[in-house]
């Protein structure tokens, strides 16, 4: 959950932030375009006005036209040399051809046009976009479109507004000052002379302005914001969201698609498809889930295959002894002699005490292979505590064909087992010892390396070397009458095995110097589990 949590963090994280750094070069890379024609359609209007008002007088003149109008303009009105400019080389190079130059400063912006082809540049400075600050920064504009009109007849102006038509790329138009069209909440302000501004906070500006005290209005606009301008910042918003939701897409696919893979092989295992098991990348969220389901379907597998073992071995085992039951029983309806019949009771008791004992041993084996029993560890002197279960379970044997040797090392090797496995385990083996020993077994215990081990060996026939893999699995026997007569259901050293797993180590068989088996049990001294 943490590192799904840490990724899906990091990936929002970093498009937030990828988007905020964007921010600082994106705007002017899309919008260079559309607010440069956007400034040409407001400007080159304005200053061709101011180029007709420069055009009457000689180029030593300029200057001082330029500073009669400059009052008018509010943020700053000027004409300068190319080296007076502080501009770009390639704004230069524009400015140099004639085109509208603009530079933002702080919450101005600067324009730039050279006055027809001689080295002079004619600079307007626009201010913040408040209605105020609005009407401030075009009065300048509005006292020379007026100024212009005022220096003609009034039949004039008609010809006139055809001419600024071509230059300012808006709609323009005359109206009196009784058309009904005119703001009537603002017709007070445009009676009196003042500039009035509709539109601004609708980005669609319309400017009035009475033409001296003539019943004329100049109207222009309105004067639309482009549509990329308008609605730039709700754009940015969607950009955000999208590159969000591609964030999470590509974060989710992998996820979604190992969720898939996992749907999959849940549905495939159960519908008893026992080998499936989960593929994900190494890297996913989701692989301490798959591997768990394996962990899972691994141990179901073995379980299952285990319980259809041990039923099929268990069905198989008893049918000797029900039907040795049967043949005695049968025999026991006809007339014996009294010897007869003590002999097949005492025979009957035997089946009963085998019977018991599988029964007894298959449910002991089929827990043990279900239950991984947490381990309780506790320190013991290994040889002495192998002479003290030795010593107990030869006292519980009816008959001993074997002397055990029990080991005389005084060296205390002190190792970690859980005492009641382990216990078992080692008994196990003796007792296989004693039912295949000839005369004499050897029981010893040792360490090193890391590693403590428990040895027992035997003098009997031993184990070939082509079936030491199998004895360890349940009901395998070498001779099946052999160990019959000797005692034993076979799932001693299956039991054995698994004790040994649960221990983290081993055991196996190989040929002993005394002739017979040697069963060695192997584990780490450093067992996990709970230590006492």
């Amino acid at each position: 959950m943490a590192r799904l949590y840490i990724t899906l963090y990091s990936v929002l994280f970093i498009t937030i932030a990828f988007f905020f750094l964007s921010l600082t070069w994106f705007p002017d890379l899309v919008l260079h375009g559309t607010v440069k024609r956007y400034y040409e359609q407001a400007m080159l209007g304005a200053y061709e006005l101011v180029e007709l008002r420069l055009v009457e007088h000689p180029p030593s003149r300029w200057e001082q036209e330029i500073a009669n109008l400059e009052p008018h303009f509010r943020y700053g009105l000027g004409l300068y040399s190319l080296d007076q400019i502080d501009l770009s080389d390639k704004q230069r190079r524009s400015v140099q051809a004639g085109e509208l130059v603009f530079r933002e400063e702080g919450e101005q912006t600067q324009f730039y046009k050279r006055v027809f082809d001689a080295d002079r540049y004619l600079m307007m400075v626009l201010g913040p976009n408040p209605e105020q600050e609005e009407r401030d920064q075009v009065e300048g504009i509005v006292y020379l479109i007026e100024s212009r009109f005022l220096a003609h007849d009034p039949a004039q102006w008609p010809a006139l507004l055809q001419q600024m038509d071509s230059a300012f790329d808006m709609p323009l138009a005359m109206l009196g000052l009784d058309d009904p069209s005119l703001p009537q909440q603002r017709l007070s302000d445009i009676e009196m002379g003042k500039t009035v501004i509709l539109g601004l906070e609708e980005m669609n500006e319309t400017y009035y302005k009475r033409l001296g005290d003539s019943q004329q209005v100049f109207r222009a606009g309105p004067f639309p914001l482009p549509p990329l301008l308008r609605y730039f910042n709700p754009i940015l918003y969607l950009m955000l969201a999208l590159l969000v939701a591609l964030a999470v897409y590509f974060w989710v696919r992998p996820v979604w698609r190992d969720l898939n893979r996992i749907d999959r092989g849940v549905r495939d295992f159960g519908t008893g498809d026992l080998d499936t098991r989960l593929l994900v990348r190494r890297r996913s969220a989701l692989k301490p889930l798959a591997d768990a389901f394996n962990t899972m379907a691994d141990r179901l597998q073995r379980l299952i295959h285990s319980h259809r073992e041990l039923t099929g071995a268990v069905s198989h085992e008893l049918r000797t002894p029900i039907a040795r039951l049967r043949f005695r029983l049968d025999m026991l309806e006809e007339p014996q002699h009294e010897g007869d019949r003590e002999r097949h009771i005492s025979a009957m008791r035997k089946d009963i005490r085998e019977l018991e004992e599988l029964v007894s041993e298959s449910l002991s084996y089929s827990r043990l292979d279900r239950e991984r029993p947490e381990l309780v560890l506790e320190p013991v002197s290994l040889n002495g505590w192998l002479n003290e279960l030795s010593i107990d379970l030869e006292e519980s044997l009816p008959t001993q064909r074997a002397v055990c040797e029990r080991s005389t090392d005084t060296v205390d090797r002190v190792v970690n087992l859980d005492s009641r496995l382990m216990g078992r385990a080692v008994k196990n083996l003796l007792r296989n010892a004693h039912r295949h020993a000839t005369s004499k077994i050897v029981l010893r215990g040792d360490s090193g390396d890391g590693e403590a081990r428990i040895v027992v060996e035997d003098d009997g026939s031993g184990v070939p070397e082509q079936e030491r893999e199998r004895i360890f699995e349940p009901f395998a026997r070498l001779d099946s009458a052999r160990d019959r007569e000797s005692g034993g259901v076979g799932l001693g050293l299956a039991i054995v095995n698994q004790i040994a797993r649960w221990h983290g180590g081993r055991v196996w068989v190989e040929t002993s110097s005394l002739g017979g088996a040697r069963f060695i049990i192997a584990w780490p001294e450093q067992a996990s589990g709970t230590v006492k």
